[in-house]
């Protein structure tokens, strides 16, 4: 019966993409990709190349944004995966209080494993409620996967983000996403910008923001 729903999810996440590519991106509609898959792409290990150096700039920017900050800020990790940004965080800093999400139970059973001081947690954000507010919400590579980023947005700032608190995000360079960066930057100010590329021209522009 797995194999039946993952080859299930895979024919309407192939349809989604579609539909993304086509028409969806144009709305800054997100591109939501099943549970199930992120279960099978956890379990073999496919994730395990973002601590690589071709993946590691955009992270320290991200860890740059967060240390001026303030002392010891409590950090939501929107789309944590196996946690390989509090790795980087964690090489630079031992005061962020952190807690991860993550759709996929494989992703945060890793995350528990390899940092067990941090706090994990399994959860479908783009279906459900976080209780708690934080100093800091980071999407690192993850907005774009919501079903409505914007909305999503707006729901952190309502019901998880301090006063004075900070958004982070990182996306990649691809198609779509140039549209979500501008609906963003004409609702809230961006306090600073980066863009970073690898050896490989891999593109990302990471910015923070005050709501």
């Amino acid at each position: 019966m797995a194999i039946k729903s993952l080859y299930i999810d895979r024919i309407f996440s192939k349809i989604r993409n579609i539909l993304y590519q086509k028409l969806l991106w144009r709305y800054a509609f997100g591109n939501r990709v099943s549970r199930s898959i992120w279960e099978k792409q956890f379990s073999s290990g496919v994730w395990d190349y973002l601590y690589s150096d071709k993946e590691k700039q955009h992270y320290q920017i991200i860890t740059s944004y967060v240390e001026h900050y303030g002392s010891t800020p409590s950090l939501l990790d929107i789309g944590c995966g196996q946690g390989v940004l509090y790795h980087y965080i964690k090489e630079n800093s031992n005061l962020v209080k952190y807690s991860g999400i993550d759709i996929s139970k494989q992703a945060i059973e890793i995350g528990k494993k390899d940092f067990p001081e941090a706090n994990f947690y399994q959860a479908d954000f783009d279906r459900e409620k976080l209780n708690g507010k934080f100093d800091i919400v980071v999407f690192n590579e993850t907005l774009y996967y919501f079903k409505r980023p914007l909305k999503t947005i707006e729901n952190v700032i309502k019901y998880n983000l301090n006063a004075n608190g900070h958004i982070i995000i990182s996306m990649c360079d691809y198609i779509g996403h140039d549209v979500i960066w501008q609906k963003l930057e004409k609702r809230y100010t961006p306090l600073k910008k980066d863009v970073v590329e690898n050896q490989v021209g891999q593109k990302w522009k990471i910015t923070i923001f005050k709501p």
